[in-house]
This record gives structure tokens, sequence and C-alpha cells, in this order.
């Protein structure tokens, strides 16, 4: 067995059992120890676990999702890559829908270079950056208000999705994998996200490698509902793989 398949095994048991020991791995596999430790060592770098002595956790809670004011910081230049290799789907005179992530974020400011917009997002940090350009029309999803998001979410977001639709979807997630698709902490963000997806004619979600392979509590569509998937190159290549198998287009951004 491959390092790589080995370590996307590991992966997919520590999502089953909830933590994995070195001693059990060892064993699991048929490989010493030390290579273990070594395998355990490279995912925490890619950020897919987390190190405990004698083992490795989930990196977070199916739950869990930092404050925004943490999370725009998170990765940041694997956010700017793949903004920048996103971007580059859009053109002049198109209409495009951003959802409240720290990555869509970064996508708006590379969006500000394209002329005559048409740019619907339910994200207040985008709606308000947006605005600044006189030849773009900025359509806020009117909702609940999400403090710890800088989102609008609910019956209304949901309401005003039914009469829109645009030639590109951004969307990000708290969990991107093959297997179990697209995940977000809760049914609210996810009921969003479902909406958003269905009335694009181009799906893309992006995520920095961090995201690969984690899977958050409340479902939101199955891997193949995206067209295209832009993360960074730090991505596992096998994880790639799984989504291209699924007719998932895969765009890598080389972070500069």
């Amino acid at each position: 067995m491959f390092a790589e398949e080995r370590r996307q095994q590991i992966l997919q048991h520590l999502r089953v059992a909830g933590k994995v020991t070195v001693d059990e791995l060892s064993a699991r596999f048929g490989v010493s120890a030390p290579t273990i430790r070594a395998d355990l060592s490279f995912l925490e770098k890619q950020g897919l676990l987390r190190r405990t002595h004698g083992g490795a956790l989930p990196v977070e809670s199916t739950l869990y999702e930092p404050p925004y004011s943490v999370r725009e910081m998170k990765n940041l230049p694997e956010k700017r890559a793949i903004a920048r290799v996103a971007a580059t789907l859009v053109q002049d005179e198109e209409t495009v829908l951003l959802d409240a992530g720290t990555t869509t974020f970064e996508i708006a400011l590379q969006l500000k270079q394209r002329r005559g917009l048409k740019v619907v997002t339910n994200s207040l940090a985008i709606a308000l950056e947006m605005m600044e350009r006189k030849d773009m029309e900025v359509v806020l999803l009117g909702g609940s208000v999400h403090p710890a998001r800088r989102a609008t979410l609910g019956e209304l977001v949901l309401h005003a999705l039914d009469v829109i639709y645009v030639d590109h979807a951004f969307l990000s997630f708290n969990g991107v994998d093959a297997r179990a698709g697209y995940t977000s902490v809760d049914f609210e963000a996810a009921a969003v996200k479902r909406k958003m997806m269905q009335h694009a004619r181009q799906v893309v979600v992006v995520a920095d490698h961090a995201k690969l392979g984690q899977v958050a509590f409340a479902r939101v569509a199955p891997a193949h509902s995206a067209h295209v998937l832009v993360v960074d190159d730090g991505a596992p290549a096998e994880m790639l793989k799984a989504f291209e198998e699924q007719g998932v287009r895969v765009l890598t951004a080389p972070i500069i």
C-alpha cells in the first residue's frame, strides 16, 4: 500500500472511530510505529487531524465553527490563491452569487476588477465591499442577521433565492469530502447553501486543503452537485482524484 492510500484510510478510520492510536494503526496497516507517526505528522501539517500523545483526534467537532474574525486570518495565502483562480471563471456583465465565507470574500475582492457584474450575496462583509463599485449592482439577501458569521440566514433568504438564477455560484463549506459531500455545521446554513446551488448555472465550491476530508454536522449536497472545485496546491492528490471521478472539474491554485 502506498503512503497516500494509507493516509487516506487513516482519515476515513478517524472519522468513523473519532480517535486513533499509533499502536492501533500500526497493527491495522502492518507498518512500524515511526511510519504511522510520520503519517500523522504529515496529515496534521495538512490541517486534516490533530496529534495527541500516542495518537490523533479529528481537527474539530462536527458542530464547531470558529468566529469569522478567526477564520478570515486562517490559511489566508491559500484563500487568496484560490480566489485568483476562481475569479477567472467570471466574465464582465455576468451574474454572480457569493455565499458568506472568508474565501468567498477574497473572491469578491478579485471580482472588483470586473465590469458590470450583478452580485447576489448573504454576506454583510461582501455587500459592503462590493457596493463601492459604481458599475456593479449588489443584491443583499435579507434575513436574520448572524453576527458571528456576518451573514443573513433563515426563511427570508430562502424565499428570496426562489426568484433568483445566476451564472455562477461560489460556495464554501465546513467540510468537503468526496464520500460525505459538502457539509455545514448547522441545518440553517445548510438550507441556504443548498438553495444557492440549485439556482446557478455553474456551481463552484472553493476550499483550502484543510477543509478536504472534513465532515461537518449537516449535509448540504453530494460531491457531484458541484461543477467545479477550486483548491490550493497543498491538497492531497488522492482526495482530488476522488472528486474528479465523480465528474467534478478540479482547479488547483498555486500559492504565490
